[in-house]
């Protein structure tokens, strides 16, 4: 499974060219997962409260390495859209903490901090003093991708 948060509300043709693109094996469906998943992903595009609207949530069950499909993912669209994206970047940071993103400015790699942020941790369950205090993922430094 992997995210992908967009500035822009991605159309599901866009989408489909992404996949096309790099995973032209797979099967895409928009969905919740049924007993049908051979060689599919599923897909769902949500609302986010951040500076990244909206987020493609991919369960794939097509094979191969998410963490670099979903990095592939994330830039195809923000240059198609020319927009911001934003995907896992664990890979990328200086240690092991799960906090690093990779956020796409128009195809570019920047790693990105996003504890405290609105986009990963807003929740229904946070007051709105704790919300007040989340602010826009950190954008650290170029990366070389």
């Amino acid at each position: 499974m992997f995210y992908v948060g967009l500035s822009l509300e991605p159309g599901r043709q866009d989408v489909a060219a992404a996949f096309a693109a790099h995973a032209p094996h797979a099967r895409l469906r928009w969905g919740e997962l049924d007993d049908d998943c051979a060689g599919v992903v599923f897909l769902r595009i949500e609302r986010n409260a951040s500076e990244f609207g909206f987020v493609l949530s991919a369960t794939n069950l097509a094979g191969g390495d998410d963490y670099e499909l979903g990095l592939a993912i994330a830039r195809t669209l923000s240059l198609a859209l020319r927009c911001r994206s934003v995907c896992d970047g664990t890979r990328h940071g200086p240690d092991a903490s799960p906090g690093w993103c990779v956020v796409w400015i128009e195809g570019e790699p920047w790693l990105g901090d996003d504890y405290s942020s609105l986009f990963y941790d807003d929740s229904p369950e946070l007051s709105a003093e704790e919300r007040a205090g989340l602010g826009p993922i950190k954008i650290l430094h170029r990366l070389e991708l």
